[in-house]
């Protein structure tokens, strides 16, 4: 990125720095992550049967179809918190597309369909969700279902559910928990896809520090430091991630 600088006032003593090699601008990465996250939705007349959208920046809708051929990533849970309403847990599952895109499918983990996408994962083997799978949302009245293939000798072939799995309920919190464990297992399979593989920045090399600065640094760790009084800090609640 290139660096620039935007004056905040007509005088040029206050300026912004943009694309500052080094430094993180959270507001972009904020807004990035807004438009690689899949909103699923009920479909709808206005969606053209579509259920899930890309938000935009400019807070249009750019609802996208319904079937994605992918590699999962993980499977995560978030807790979203609201200002005027009670937090609410959401299931976010990530997905690396077939071109390489990074996508995250964003739906309520008290929803029929986060039930609807852990059920389908647990009917498979983990070598079949550590290859690549079609993921597709079908809408039934205001509710959104998913089916998934898995791929095998070539071909994606829709997972078949045993008569067990039609409850007509919603899996139970600890189902849901295990099932999450279960698919999250298969993640380091999927880092050796060539395409994971090619979105993975190679590290730095090694750099050799000076004896001399080695030395100096442990004289300054040996030296007794003076106790600071505890004060004590309101930590904010943090998004429950389940490995």
């Amino acid at each position: 990125m290139t660096l620039s600088i935007v004056p905040v006032d007509a005088a040029g003593i206050d300026n912004i720095a943009e694309g500052l090699s080094g430094f993180v601008d959270e507001t972009q990465e904020l807004q990035q992550s807004m438009m690689t996250t899949l909103f699923i939705s009920g479909a709808s007349e206005a969606s053209n049967g579509r259920c899930a959208y890309l938000l935009l920046d400019d807070g249009a809708r750019m609802w996208v179809p319904n079937s994605l051929r992918c590699w999962l990533v993980d499977i995560s849970i978030k807790t979203q918190q609201y200002e005027s309403f009670d937090p609410v847990e959401k299931l976010l599952i990530r997905v690396t597309a077939s071109d390489g895109t990074t996508y995250v499918y964003r739906c309520g983990f008290d929803s029929w369909t986060a039930t609807s996408f852990l059920t389908q994962f647990q009917h498979m083997t983990r070598k079949q969700l550590a290859d690549q799978v079609t993921i597709t949302l079908r809408g039934k009245g205001r509710a959104t279902f998913v089916d998934a293939s898995y791929c095998e000798e070539g071909a994606f072939h829709r997972v078949q559910l045993p008569e067990s799995a039609f409850t007509g309920e919603k899996l139970g919190y600890d189902d849901k928990l295990d099932i999450i464990s279960y698919v999250n297992g298969t993640s380091q399979d999927n880092e050796q896809s060539p395409v994971v593989e090619a979105q993975v920045s190679a590290e730095d090399e090694p750099f050799e520090v000076p004896v001399e600065e080695l030395d100096e640094l442990l004289d300054d760790i040996r030296k007794p430091r003076r106790a600071r009084r505890k004060t004590s800090v309101h930590q904010p609640q943090e998004a429950m991630t389940v490995d």
